[in-house]
């Protein structure tokens, strides 16, 4: 099974083997000027389209977790597969279909790697970083700011009034000075107010009621306005998911006694001291 995605940042090797939520996994990346990256993995058995889908959703979750770490653009989708031996190995596997790169090309930004990744371990968490992942890799800040703002709601809290709460609470956590908010034509409003009513809605909403702000997709100023707005709010949506969601621990790339397939695994978690030496962290360039 190949799917396909893209990556702006750039890892520091070509080839890497690992095992996500017990999946084995070969990723390929090829030059992004041409082709997308691949993940490749072997599915037992005939065709079965519930494993397909497993497969591909926990594909989705690790490329979520890589957009997070590295703070890149990821973009993926499904290419296919093809028939194989029983005694098929993973090492053998090449990329047989190839897509076109769907992300603008990010230039030669390299050196980043896999070997730490954020431990996803709630529903709310993995939401978020998938949609978290579609706000960087959007070419477009409308929607990039609508998938930011959906993620202040995947707890279910009141997005304006916690986002009222941060601002005047956390300016300094949240890499925001005094300024930031006076850079917004809010009218009065509160920022929660102004970000939902002003942005939001009018980006989702090309009818308004008499009164309401209207989007202009003709005006460089209010295009101006939403990129000001799409950048506090995605300062606000990391906030959001490394507080509110608790994204706060680690999954390191490890191999048993250094040897066998790589697979990822909490050791700095509450485990023995015997369990943490039984495994050893894999640099970026194993």
């Amino acid at each position: 099974m190949s799917i396909g995605f893209d990556n702006s940042s750039r890892l520091c090797r070509d080839t890497w083997y690992f095992k996500y939520r017990e999946v084995p996994f070969k990723l390929s990346q090829n030059n992004c000027r041409k082709w997308s990256d691949v993940l490749l993995t072997i599915l037992p058995g005939t065709r079965d389209g519930a494993a397909q889908d497993r497969v591909y959703a926990i594909a989705s979750e690790f490329l979520s977790a890589v957009c997070w770490q590295n703070h890149s653009r990821v973009m993926m989708e499904p290419l296919g597969g093809m028939s194989c031996q029983d005694t098929f190995s993973l090492s053998n596997a090449k990329c047989q279909t190839f897509s076109f790169p769907r992300i603008a090309f990010p230039g030669k930004t390299s050196g980043h790697d896999i070997s730490v990744l954020p431990q996803i371990e709630t529903a709310e968490q993995r939401t978020a970083l998938l949609l978290y992942r579609d706000a960087m890799s959007s070419n477009h800040g409308y929607l990039s700011f609508l998938f930011y703002w959906q993620i202040l709601e995947t707890k279910g809290s009141n997005p304006i009034q916690w986002v009222d709460e941060m601002i005047d609470a956390h300016l300094s956590e949240l890499g925001l000075s005094s300024e930031n908010g006076r850079d917004l034509p809010a009218n009065g409003q509160s920022i929660g107010n102004y970000l939902n009513d002003d942005c939001r809605n009018a980006i989702a909403h090309i009818k308004r009621y008499p009164g309401k702000r209207e989007l202009l997709l003709d005006s460089a100023a209010d295009a101006l306005r939403i990129a000001r707005s799409t950048d506090l709010v995605r300062k606000l949506a990391e906030f959001y998911i490394r507080n509110k969601l608790s994204l706060t621990k680690r999954l390191h790339l490890v191999r048993t006694n250094g040897r066998g397939f790589p697979f990822y695994v909490d050791v700095d978690g509450p485990r023995t001291q015997s369990f943490k030496m039984a495994y050893k962290r894999l640099p970026p360039r194993y």
